[in-house]
Parts: structure tokens; C-alpha cells; sequence
């Protein structure tokens, strides 16, 4: 193997403030029925925190068992932070994750974040998410409720991990990609509510619902119904990741505040309604 061919080791950073991510997710068929299970470890080695988070559930795909644990982990860090993701997804399906609406949600409170693409398994963070992975898609299967009983521990060693430092770090396939952070909330424009034909069941209204990251279908007894409907389908997945701004004509403002309010973190900016 060559100096260009061989993969480079992750050397540790120099940011006191960086924390490191490792993810993984499991999936496996038994008995015509998919079960799946995804972990997620955050460490910051110079403060020795450790942080951590896991779940499993029936059916999904593997990506996304890996996207969950993907996303998770990023939400494990604190704002304003830098971070480094590692994860043995192929570096063009992590980007497409981390690039789409739901990605971008997850890190925007991330000052920097630099993406490895890393050999399955290599370093015993790694290691360890695989095997936390595991465990809960094997509690899934067997119709166990994960009640992360095995947390505790698992963090405790992370911690004795973490004042070691780096050590064993996972085998880097790539150079790392860097994303640059926002810290700000996640702007989102709600622009187009259009009437689908054909309506549903009791004379519901069917609209699909314009914003600027994609068109969300909501339905309902009439059209300000379907707006919340569409609302709380398309916003759900971006509040995980932290403070999404929504902007909306001013005569959505009502009807939008009441989709969201139970979100907790959007804020609904009324804007000057142009077609009125």
C-alpha cells in the first residue's frame, strides 16, 4: 500500500471546544419482519464529558438506522461547539444526510463541523456504538421496550476513555469534509398553499404546502385545518435539531402559531402578505 492509497489516521485536534462523534446503526431481517437499532456517542476529551443516546424500533432501512444515529449524535453536542462526525457510511451518503433539510436542522447549532468517513468498526468508540446498536435492535426483536438501563454504564466508561484522550481513534477513509456552521436559528419560508382535486372522506380539503426546502401535503376540514396539518408534517422533522424561524403571510400567522406551538422551538415571523 502507498503513502497516496493508504487511509490516514484522524490525529487529535487542537480546539479545546471540539467534540467528537461516533455513530452507527444496525439492521437485520428475521422471520420476514425488519428490526432496527441505531446508537450515538458525543466525547469531549479535554472536559471528559461523554454523551450518549440510542433506540431501536420494528421495520426502517439501514441508511436510515444510520441517519438516525447520524442525527442524533449531532444533537448531542452543545451549541456553539465545533464537531468531528464519524461514521462508516460511504462520505457521498453522509453529505447527502448532513446536506438535507433535516441534516442542516441537526448542525445548525454547530459552529464547525468536519465529516470522516471512517472503516466500519476500527476505534473503540466506534466499536462501541456498534455494539450499544445492536443491543437495542436485539431488544426490538425480542419485543423489549429499550429503557437504557445499560446507559449509565456505557457512559461511565466512555468517560474513563475520554481522560485517556484520543486514543484508538477510528481509521479515517477520506480527508475530512468541512461544513461551516451557522448558530443561528433555521430559516424557513412558507410561501404557496394549493388545493389538491378530489378532496377525502366528509368533505375533507386536500393542499399541498409550499416552503422553501420542499412541498408538504396536509389535509383537513377546510383549508385553515389543512394548513396546520401541513405545518406540523413538514416542520416536525426540522425542530430536532434546535430554533427553526417560520415565515409566513401575515394571514397564516394564527394558523401557524397554532400548528406550532406545541414544537416549542419555532418562532412564527408574520410577514407583509404581497397577493392581499
Amino acid at each position: 500500500m502507498t503513502d497516496e492509497t493508504r487511509p490516514a489516521r484522524v490525529t487529535r485536534p487542537d480546539d479545546a471546544d471540539t467534540w467528537h462523534v461516533y455513530t452507527d446503526g444496525s439492521t437485520r431481517h428475521e422471520r420476514r419482519q425488519t428490526f432496527s437499532g441505531w446508537a450515538a456517542r458525543a466525547v469531549q476529551p479535554e472536559t471528559r464529558q461523554v454523551r450518549q443516546s440510542s433506540g431501536a424500533r420494528p421495520g426502517g432501512t439501514s441508511l436510515e438506522a444510520e441517519t438516525e444515529a447520524i442525527l442524533a449524535g449531532l444533537r448531542l453536542v452543545p451549541g456553539g461547539a465545533a464537531a468531528r462526525l464519524y461514521s462508516d457510511l460511504e462520505l457521498a451518503a453522509l453529505l447527502a444526510i448532513l446536506e438535507s433539510p433535516t441534516g442542516e436542522a441537526a448542525r445548525h447549532h454547530l459552529r464547525d463541523l468536519w465529516v470522516y468517513a471512517v472503516a466500519r468498526n476500527s476505534g473503540r468508540h466506534s466499536q462501541d456504538a456498534h455494539h450499544v446498536a445492536r443491543s437495542a435492535e436485539q431488544e426490538a426483536r425480542e419485543g423489549a421496550v429499550p429503557d437504557g438501563s445499560g446507559l449509565a454504564n456505557a457512559v461511565l466508561e466512555a468517560q474513563g476513555l475520554a481522560r485517556m484522550g484520543q486514543a484508538d481513534v477510528p481509521l479515517a477513509l477520506h480527508p475530512p469534509r468541512h461544513l461551516p456552521g451557522e448558530m443561528g436559528p433555521l430559516q424557513v419560508r412558507a410561501s404557496q398553499l394549493t388545493p389538491l382535486p378530489g378532496g377525502g372522506p366528509g368533505g375533507r380539503v386536500r393542499v399541498t404546502l409550499t416552503l422553501d426546502l420542499a412541498e408538504v401535503p396536509g389535509g383537513g376540514r377546510n383549508e385553515e385545518e389543512a394548513l396546520r396539518d401541513a405545518l406540523a408534517r413538514g416542520l416536525t422533522p426540522l425542530v430536532r435539531g434546535g430554533l427553526v424561524e417560520l415565515r409566513v403571510p401575515q394571514r397564516w400567522a394564527e394558523a401557524a402559531g397554532d400548528a406550532t406551538r406545541d414544537l416549542g422551538v419555532v418562532r412564527v415571523i408574520a410577514e407583509r402578505d404581497e397577493s392581499a
